[in-house]
């Protein structure tokens, strides 16, 4: 990497440690360690039919997870010499075979995560590293400050994935060495929980190689990652994240009642009552997520989860999804998205969007069970205001977070086909479309509402849906967000103005559903009125959630796109019809 505008010295002080440093230590470790742990498990059995398979698949799965240099995985001297010293019982190598293809191919992964993470930040740098030198030229230092703090802020997020990515490395490696030298007293104490990049399948087949036992210790443990794993059943998963968020309220409130104070004395002066800005925070938005659950739950109505939750994550913002019925046994999930200003921090979970949602997709079929993840699990612009709002980088970053949760759906849901909608707002939908078109989300049907642009998907095929999947597009006429569909790059610099083309334009290929708002409103209501409950746009969003996009043209909901009729793409047909009211299935 050859720098002329960026020094990487400054860079590392102002991101507060070296990720260049942190990925030489990661690589530094050494894949034959596995190997070596692989063959003990092999040469230990008396047993070798279900042994020998199991050590076979290990040895595909690393060998496939590890290629760097074209090293390969020998055979190691010291295998036979370790195996001998290991003790251990034939009827343990079941448990430990599961344990050792689920760690070699997370931390083979790991290795290659380091690299492929590096790799990206020379790239990023290098291209900002130029832009910075065509600012600087023609003396745009406004923009030279941008560019240098998106470089920054590049460094730090691999700072902290590198970081996270090494000491998972370490600790995994370390608890397996020591639980396998345990000896024939029975099963290792330790309990390994994967890494959060595991496979959701491979975690799925080791929480179901655990006995019941070994389950609910994990759950009484409430290990936090736990909780926001990938691959284990909602209700699992709902229990570990309950107890870490009661941890959280607890903490600071068993604080105010010990010294008989109020909470707000407790969370205004936190060090003086021996607590943590850290334990107030996560206090803040563990009482947010709680509020969201009960207006969810309405009631007590409806069965509600907490299918992950992170106070610390974003800086702070939070990271929740709240399932409204459970998406491991529903046949129709739909997944909303929110959009600018929206996070754990400031209350998203407290709106009744995903309510709204649940209530009018689960009365379109009442013969089917309906489930709605609302999920708060990407870092979005903060406010109109904030300068990310017309950049892509939120919502490509989000779209992979969203990928990954979405495709993990099909990991822990019940034999039997099941419908998932994938439903984005605002931002939202921005982040939608690149989890699509970017990172291999799977959905049978996408929805957009108030879309400001779908960035890497130019067209309704780029989504990449299954079999007659549709992406279908709610637009108020007087929804002014929805008509900022361009995407100009400045040049000479790295900023991008817009987010993509309008969804709503004839010859996208969408589907548009009627979706203006009743009364007088105001332009930036209209924004956020695709939820309410009579709305045009509720009741098509009903329709499509619960599978029947195709009842759209039978209850006379669908639109015309933007464009037609050989108009100019400005031109609006929705904004010559009066809006329509009182739409509920």
């Amino acid at each position: 990497m050859r720098l002329r505008n960026i020094s990487v010295r400054a860079l590392i002080a102002e991101a507060g440690g070296d990720p260049w440093a942190i990925n030489e230590g990661l690589q530094a470790g050494r894949p034959a360690q596995i190997s070596e742990l692989a063959e003990a498990f092999h040469a230990a059995g008396s047993c070798v039919g279900e042994s020998v398979i199991t050590f076979a698949d290990a040895r595909r799965r690393f060998a496939a997870a590890w290629n760097r240099g074209g090293v390969s995985i020998d055979d190691s001297a010291a295998v036979r010499e370790l195996t001998d010293s290991l003790g251990v019982q034939s009827l343990l190598l079941p448990k430990i075979g599961v344990d050792l293809r689920t760690i070699a191919a997370a931390l083979a992964q790991a290795q290659r995560t380091g690299d492929t993470l590096v790799s990206a930040l020379h790239a990023r740098l290098e291209r900002l590293d130029r832009e910075i030198g065509y600012a600087t030229a023609l003396e745009r230092d406004a923009v030279v400050g941008v560019l240098e703090r998106h470089a920054i802020d590049d460094t730090k997020a691999a700072l902290g994935q590198l970081d996270s990515l090494r000491n998972a490395y370490s600790a995994y490696l370390q608890i397996l060495l020591a639980a396998l030298r345990v000896g024939a007293e029975g099963q290792p104490e330790e309990l390994v929980v994967p890494l959060p990049t595991t496979d959701p399948d491979e975690v799925n087949r080791w929480w179901h190689s655990l006995g019941q036992r070994q389950r609910d210790r994990l759950i009484a443990e409430h290990p936090p990652q736990l909780g926001c794993l990938g691959g284990i059943d909602t209700v699992s998963r709902d229990k570990v994240n309950r107890a870490v968020m009661n941890d959280d309220i607890g903490r600071v409130e068993s604080v105010a009642a010990q010294h008989r104070i109020s909470v707000s004395e407790v969370t205004q002066y936190p060090q003086r009552y021996g607590l943590t800005a850290t334990a107030v925070l996560r206090y803040h938005n563990a009482m947010q997520t709680m509020e969201g659950f009960l207006i969810d739950s309405d009631g007590g109505r409806n069965p509600v989860f907490l299918h992950t939750y992170d106070p610390e994550a974003f800086g702070g913002r939070g990271r929740a999804a709240i399932a409204i019925g459970n998406p491991d046994d529903a046949d129709n999930t739909t997944v909303l998205v929110p959009g600018t200003g929206s996070s754990v921090r400031d209350g998203y979970l407290t709106q009744r969007d995903g309510l709204h949602v649940f209530d009018e997709a689960r009365k379109a079929d009442l013969r089917k069970t309906t489930a709605v993840l609302v999920w708060m699990g990407y870092h979005a612009p903060d406010s109109l205001r904030d300068f990310e709002i017309g950049q892509t980088r939120y919502a490509r970053d989000g779209g992979g977070l969203l990928a990954r949760d979405v495709n993990a759906l099909g990991a822990t849901h019940r034999p039997g086909a099941t419908h998932v909608t994938v439903l984005g707002h605002s931002y939202g939908s921005t982040t939608v479309a690149d989890a699509a078109a970017g990172s291999g989300m799977r959905a049978d049907d996408v929805v957009l509402v108030g879309c400001p642009g779908t960035d890497l998907a130019r067209a309704a095929a780029d989504f990449h849906l299954a079999g007659r999947g549709h992406v279908y597009v709610g637009a108020a006429s007087t929804d002014p967000i929805t008509y900022l569909g361009f995407q100009r790059h400045l040049p000479g610099t790295g900023v991008t103005v817009g987010l993509g083309s309008d969804p709503a334009v004839e010859g996208y290929g969408s589907t548009r559903f009627k979706a203006e708002a009743p009364g007088l409103t105001s332009p930036l209501d209209d924004h956020s009125s695709y939820f309410t409950p009579g709305n045009e746009s509720l009741f098509s969003i009903g329709d499509i959630a619960s599978g029947h996009g195709d009842a759209l043209a039978l209850d006379k909901m669908t639109a015309q796109h933007r464009g037609s009729y050989w108009l100019p793409d400005e031109f609006d047909p929705e904004n010559l019809r009066a809006p329509t009211w009182d739409h509920y299935h």
